[in-house]
């Protein structure tokens, strides 16, 4: 069973550090490096593509206090990372041509996130703050592993672009991911927009 502690060591691995870790609480220079870095990277990968295990859909919570231009604003979720879209209830995939407007602002008193849309009754699908590592896919892990090595590699390296190139492999995992996702689920191939449909009825 994976854990936080075997994705830093894979990632100490990575730098050309020999030495592992047992806890991140521990007095060596490389468990205070991946504790620093840990939580701030696992956030930054979750946010940098729309895993399908971290990816949610909720109701979200009207405020009844939208400001001038919109006529909703909505409390962001607490564990949300990145706003995908407004979504309605019923809807399964979102569409080009069915998106709704909405902007990601702060209330008045500039103390809290929120979202404001036209949109009545509004749900979101967004990506959420997973902690959980068996909730990690293989690909998340190795992407996570890569960008916690870019952060380590300044502190703890010996090779200056070590840091750069785990970085740029990192970039490359992302861009796997995106074809990995796609082979998890399958959206309807027969939909045609408005003037397509007017074109062949």
């Amino acid at each position: 069973m994976d854990s936080e502690i075997e994705i830093c060591n894979i990632a100490l691995s990575r730098i050309g550090n020999s030495r592992s870790i047992n806890s991140m609480t521990e007095a060596s220079k490389e468990a205070v490096q991946c504790n620093l870095h840990y939580a701030q990277c696992r956030d930054s990968v979750l946010a940098d593509f729309p895993w399908n295990f971290a990816t949610k859909k909720v109701a979200l919570a009207n405020t009844n206090n939208p400001p001038p231009n919109w006529a909703y604003a909505y409390r962001y979720p607490n564990d949300c990372l990145k706003a995908i879209g407004i979504v309605e209830p019923h809807q399964k995939y979102r569409r080009p041509d069915t998106a709704i407007h909405f902007h990601v602002g702060s209330d008045e008193n500039g103390t809290g996130r929120l979202i404001f849309t036209d949109h009545p009754s509004a749900w979101l699908e967004y990506v959420a703050r997973i902690t959980d590592v068996n909730m990690f896919d293989a690909l998340f892990k190795d992407a996570l592993a890569w960008r916690l090595a870019a952060e380590l590699a300044r502190p703890l390296a010996s090779n200056a672009g070590i840091g750069g190139e785990a970085l740029q492999i990192y970039q490359g995992v992302i861009k796997s991911a995106a074809a990995h996702s796609l082979s998890e689920s399958a959206e309807p191939t027969d939909y045609m927009d408005e003037f397509t449909q007017a074109r062949l009825s």
